[in-house]
């Protein structure tokens, strides 16, 4: 797994963020087409990441790293945050009777507005399919997917934690699941003469940030 550091500059000055890819993992409850605004009235992409514990181990080590390095360097200049509890950088994942399901979840969440020195800039989630072909399908919920996303690590005086907020930039679809009875239901229609689709174009428009996804 290949992290890469960068500095961003933005109306906040310099950030710091870090480049990476996940394992692959199954899209739970995933917002990638477009935004959700149910809790944020710009709106947001956001999906959690299921992925097997064996298998995130190494994405749980380097997302750890950089959290605590974060806190020891800015507890030279500010030591109360040397104080500061870390936040969890996943969470593992229970069934209904709370037994550990031997999976691990990881939120991922970009605002579909930002601020940078030049304006607001509206953002996007590109899509890939398997063979990295940028694709407008829908990531449904149970879909096999890799996350290119980047980490920015963060102090937050009000929770006094520190953490790392993980944001998605890049989606590669590796197994597209049915939606809500999809195949069981087409099932049920005969095929009839009238409206044919046009073939679909794949392009789409760039992404704002980091949409050289090296999946």
């Amino acid at each position: 797994m290949v992290f890469q550091q960068l500095n961003i500059n933005t109306t906040k000055g310099t950030i710091s963020m870090t480049n990476f890819v996940t394992p692959k993992g199954v899209a739970v409850w995933p917002k990638l087409n477009a935004p959700d605004y149910k809790f944020n009235v710009d709106g947001e992409y956001k999906t959690t990441l299921k992925i097997e514990a064996s298998e995130s181990q190494d994405l749980i080590k380097q997302l750890e790293g950089l959290r605590d390095a974060y806190r020891d360097e800015e507890a030279k200049s500010n030591p109360k945050i040397a104080k500061y509890d870390l936040a969890p950088v996943y969470e593992e994942e229970e069934d209904d009777q709370g037994n550990l399901t031997g999976f691990n979840l990881f939120k991922f969440k970009q605002k579909a507005k930002i601020t940078t020195r030049r304006g607001e800039m509206a953002m996007k989630v590109a899509l890939y399919d398997s063979n990295k072909t940028p694709t407008h399908a829908t990531v449904t919920g149970g879909s096999t997917i890799r996350i290119a996303a980047s980490a920015y690590t963060y102090a937050m005086p009000s929770t006094r934690r520190v953490g790392v907020s993980l944001r998605p930039s890049a989606i590669q679809i590796i197994q597209l699941a049915q939606g809500s009875g999809g195949a069981e239901i087409l099932s049920m229609f005969d095929k009839e003469d009238g409206f044919i689709a046009d073939n679909f174009d794949n392009s789409v428009e760039a992404v704002a940030v980091n949409d050289d996804a090296d999946f």
